[in-house]
């Protein structure tokens, strides 16, 4: 929890298992500010945010009801930190709260700290943040691929994916660029598909060859192909609805089969004045649902912020059906040093950092879509049991480990500017950083 003393305190682990038995969390004073409160620390409690409130009568007992909680077990080790002894039934948010006393025996409250409790399913797993709905100067956007693959890293991204207007290549340059760096930023191949006669974008997010390829190197298959989908959809609606349908349908079956993600993109997107598609369209491909995963969180403009709360409205609405639509956030960035990097993204809870795991995580509804323009609250979009802990790790995990992707990025732009003579010396310093800092927060 934010308070004065958290920039010089770190947690180990700030993540752990709910748990019926005790377990030791450690603080650690990284500045002498801290270090003289923990050694002024004469009472800590430990109180589950979710927890049962007191019964109370009247509103002045809010003011006392910390008084049941009975303190927590804690010692100072030879280093000076304080190591506290907590146990965590359930799961969800748990404040340890720390007491100085005066000199009458009372207490104060001097700092709270806050840890989370996973139960064995997620906590076995890792959040990693990323984007892959993205565009360099290869399309239309003004940054060369390996520019923006180097300013994800520095926004603090775990994985990414360039998704260039009907251009796979692209992609691979990124790859390749960030590879021969050393950078540890997951980067996939990608793109953003567009064919023939139909106006639905589409996002081909890791998948082994180009879909907008394989349309133009045989159109007469594709048409050919994409009238046979069209047998599966309802004649009641119009022959333009029909085939954007039935030509959605053939590029998400086309992206799985190459192993990618196929996400249909901001079905809400208005971009002169008119929703770029139809309300039919989004029915049919919503209903039908041969897609992986909806962006309901994206970019494009600064603030799409109309067309981001109508795609969330909807996906409850779907959700409310009984149906299990995965979700993302991503920027659709053409400028990433200007805006929308870093401002719409998608944690996915995954296994390992492969690209393997993140699909499946994302297919397995293990995503949450964050919308956060700069100055704004951040929205979290996905399940609550993700979206409540997604909120803790933006506040306790995330500033500490973009701090660590940040000065990576850093590196990788200096580098490409000219300006960084032994980069991959010292991104080879650095490697398995971040994997590690994870790895100690979750206390492993």
């Amino acid at each position: 929890m934010s308070n004065k003393y958290s920039p010089y305190v770190t947690i180990t682990p700030c993540v752990t298992l709910a748990a019926n038995h005790p377990h030791e969390v450690v603080f650690h004073a990284t500045e002498v500010y801290a270090q003289k409160m923990f050694d002024s620390v004469g009472r800590v409690r430990v109180v589950s945010v979710d927890g049962p409130t007191i019964k109370w009568r009247k509103w002045s007992a809010w003011r006392n009801w910390l008084e049941g909680i009975e303190p927590a077990e804690f010692r100072r080790t030879e280093n000076g930190d304080l190591v506290v002894t907590v146990t965590t039934p359930v799961e969800g948010e748990y404040t340890i709260r720390m007491d100085v006393a005066d000199g009458s025996g009372n207490f104060a409250e001097q700092a709270v700290f806050s840890i989370y409790a996973l139960r064995g399913d997620l906590y076995k797993l890792t959040p990693y943040k990323g984007d892959f709905h993205m565009h360099s100067v290869a399309s239309d956007g003004l940054h060369s691929p390996e520019y923006v693959a180097a300013t994800c890293r520095k926004t603090g991204f775990d994985f990414m994916a360039l998704t260039d207007h009907r251009l796979y290549e692209p992609s691979l340059v990124a790859q390749k660029a960030m590879a021969e760096f050393g950078c540890d930023m997951l980067v996939a191949p990608g793109e953003e598909v567009h064919l023939p006669d139909n106006g639905v974008h589409i996002i081909n997010f890791g998948g082994k060859s180009s879909i907008n390829q394989l349309a133009a190197d045989d159109e007469n298959a594709y048409f050919a192909a994409v009238e046979g989908y069209m047998k599966t959809v309802p004649e009641k609606y119009d022959e333009v609805t029909r085939f954007q349908v039935a030509a959605s349908e053939w590029a998400f079956d086309r992206i799985r089969e190459c192993g990618g993600v196929a996400m249909f993109c901001h079905p809400y997107w208005r971009p002169r004045s008119h929703n770029y598609i139809g309300e039919d369209t989004i029915d049919l491909v919503l209903e039908r649902q041969r897609f992986d995963v909806l962006e309901v969180i994206g970019g494009f403009e600064s603030f799409e912020y109309e067309g981001n709360l109508l795609s969330v409205a909807r996906w409850r609405e779907e959700t409310a059906k009984g149906k299990t639509i995965p979700v993302a956030g991503v920027s659709d960035s053409h400028d990433c040093d200007t805006s929308l990097t870093g401002w719409y993204y998608t944690i996915v809870f995954a296994d390992e950092l492969s690209f393997e795991s993140i699909a499946a995580a994302i297919r397995d509804d293990r995503s949450v879509a964050v919308h956060c323009p700069p100055g704004n609250f951040p929205l979290v979009v996905g399940s609550f049991r993700l979206t409540r802990f997604a909120y803790f790790l933006l506040r306790e995990v995330y500033p500490a480990h973009d701090a660590l992707c940040r000065t990576e990025g850093e590196i990788i732009l200096r580098a490409l500017a000219g300006e960084e003579s032994d980069a991959r010396g010292e991104l080879a310093r650095r490697r398995g950083k971040v994997a590690a800092f994870l790895a100690r927060a979750w206390g492993r």
